[in-house]
């Protein structure tokens, strides 16, 4: 009897033994690569590092790697896209980040960082388990700065995989920065490839298409996640080629969608003049050398880089991003979405936006009219285009609407131009299967751009009081926000995302005193049925479904009848910013095919 049972104990050690580690792997042509588990989570799997892409040529177009190899590959450490540090910045691009941290030392930055992470329910692998819908997240940082691996907590998949009771399985991936991805004009359309990073991301959804069935994923049940420049990103696949490329997603979920306008793509233009600053700060000179850019020590390009979004004169604003190209993007997204040239077989949005979406990208010392002025002169510079800034001023009459106070007027122009109305533009095009949202915790006026993060990303108390305290300067204010967001708020509002990422409907996840969240009601002037999630008190909850003031018809028409005046829709002509160019280049030479 003794023997038998000593026998079982031998056999359950070796079994678990076995178990532990006999772990997942994920086999691809150029490499495998072996599951962990997650540290804060037992019944998570994660696969870092995973390679979906070979280092593209410096300017040019991803592709999956070309080589075989079968052996298990190196999964430590974290991988990053070269990235600015904008706390070495004057006028950071995305305003003022308080939570950004010194760039991680153990973090490789290289022009080789098309890496992704897989976050994989354990349970996924048991012989009677069914594929599971999956997340693809897409991060933000201004289009400048960002990785798969920073900020922690955010940007990993624990908290959804718990919300969704292990349900999911959430991959987020690396796309390149700043000049490196998002370089743009004539000549980048003749000599290499403007807008690379969105590239980069199609890259990433196509990978999940081809191999996301080795973990236990559905490939036809994408969705498509993203924050500020990554949700801006989100709404550029939806345009592609004029909406006729799948973008690989089925649903979208995006928060505070955000981008400067880029339009000017005619020769010599200002994306060409941005494409010149950059050759010269490189050393290449002023010029149209992409050979010598391409041949340049990457040490010099990065440090060129940080320099580029250096010589930006104004906070919150950014040399580069998403650009017209006359192939991927067409036109103005507002233009797109209004004239019906996107991709349309979507099943279901969540369309989400910070109460105080711009404060922090606001100039210090925005204090009279001139300063007002020089503000618009820098969105929209040029004699031919002073009648656009004319109606602006007219439009928010920063004397009689706001008494003089040009902070809050210029706070309303970037918040609608930058923001809010490009979530109107979403409900817009998806206005029977969009659920909108309007985050305004504690309150509206704390609720700054990328404070949604928290809620979704972070586990527990501490972590949210470590995230805060950097911005809250007081630790003792930290662990109160924090407490009443996890103990109140952030099961819930997770549960409704959890509940969307699962099956497009944020509402078949059962929680206690469920409030219903309906797509949102678009015929009135302002969105009805918007879901405002804020802090709750004696009288009313966390969750309460009211009217949106911020993404009114009214005020996001205004800015697509500017955008077609940019472009010259409304006279067939391309409005162009070079004072000196004497052609008036017609529409169809600018948007033809590359």
């Amino acid at each position: 009897m003794l023997k038998l049972l000593f026998s079982f104990a031998v056999l359950a050690l070796c079994v678990g033994a076995r178990t532990e580690h006999d772990l997942p792997q994920l086999k691809l042509p150029w490499g495998t690569w072996e599951a962990a588990r997650f540290p804060g989570d037992e019944d998570i799997y994660v696969f870092r590092n995973v390679r979906f892409g070979a280092k593209p040529e410096r300017f040019g177009a991803p592709s999956f790697p070309d080589w075989e190899d079968d052996s298990i590959q190196d999964s430590g450490g974290g991988r990053s896209c070269i990235q600015i540090n904008p706390n070495g910045l004057k006028n950071p691009p995305g305003g003022r980040n308080l939570i950004y941290e010194e760039p991680d030392t153990s973090i490789i930055e290289d022009e080789d960082c098309l890496f992704l992470d897989i976050y994989v329910p354990v349970k996924a692998f048991d012989k009677d388990s069914t594929r599971l819908p999956v997340v693809v997240w897409l991060y933000g940082g201004a289009y400048a700065f960002g990785s798969k691996d920073q900020f922690s907590p955010l940007y990993t998949g624990q908290s959804l995989l718990e919300a969704s009771r292990y349900g999911t399985i959430f991959i987020t991936g690396n796309y390149r920065l700043g000049a490196f991805g998002w370089l743009a004009g004539s000549y980048m359309e003749d000599s290499g490839l403007p807008n690379a990073a969105l590239y980069d991301q199609a890259l990433l959804f196509e990978w999940v298409q081809e191999y996301i069935d080795q973990v236990q994923g559905d490939r036809y049940g994408v969705s498509a996640w993203g924050e500020s420049a990554g949700a801006g990103s989100i709404m550029h696949h939806l345009i592609r080629e004029d909406g006729e490329k799948d973008p690989s997603f089925n649903t979208f979920l995006v928060q505070s969608p955000a981008f400067e306008w880029q339009w000017d793509n005619s020769k010599d233009g200002a994306l060409d003049k941005a494409y010149r600053m950059f050759s010269e700060l490189t050393g290449c000179g002023d010029k149209y050398d992409i050979d010598c850019l391409r041949n340049a020590r990457s040490a010099k390009l990065i440090e060129a880089n940080q320099q580029f979004f250096g010589k930006v004169k104004q906070t919150g604003m950014a040399p580069v991003g998403p650009s017209v190209d006359g192939k991927w993007i067409r036109t103005l997204p507002t233009i797109a979405f209004s004239q019906g040239k996107y991709w349309d077989n979507i099943w279901s949005t969540v369309v989400s936006h910070c109460a105080n979406e711009a404060q922090s990208f606001i100039p210090a010392g925005m204090d009279s009219q001139a300063k007002f002025n020089s503000y618009l002169a820098m969105m929209f510079p040029g004699e031919k285009l002073s009648h656009i800034r004319d109606q602006i001023r007219q439009q928010y009459k920063c004397s009689a609407f706001h008494h003089d106070n040009y902070t809050t007027c210029l706070k309303e122009v970037i918040q609608d131009s930058t923001f809010t109305c490009n979530t109107r533009d979403l409900y817009d095009a998806y206005s029977d299967r969009s659920y909108m949202m309007e985050y305004a915790y504690p309150f509206r006026v704390l609720a700054y751009h990328a404070s949604d993060l928290i809620p979704l990303f972070s586990n527990n108390v501490q972590q949210v009081v470590g995230l805060l305290s950097k911005v809250l300067r007081s630790r003792l204010l930290a662990k109160i926000y924090a407490k009443v967001l996890e103990g109140l708020v952030a099961t819930r509002y997770k549960a409704y995302l959890a509940s969307f990422a699962m099956n497009g409907d944020p509402n078949n996840l059962p929680r206690t005193t469920r409030l219903y969240w309906p797509v949102a009601d678009g015929n009135h002037d302002r969105l009805r049925s918007v879901l405002q999630v804020r802090a709750p008190g004696f009288l009313h909850s966390a969750f309460r479904l009211t009217s949106d003031d911020q993404n009114s018809r009214n005020r996001c028409e205004f800015w697509n009848d500017i955008a077609q005046q940019i472009v010259g829709l409304k006279d067939g002509k391309v409005a162009v910013e070079n004072e000196e160019q004497a052609v008036i280049h017609k529409l169809p030479s600018i948007f033809e095919e590359l």
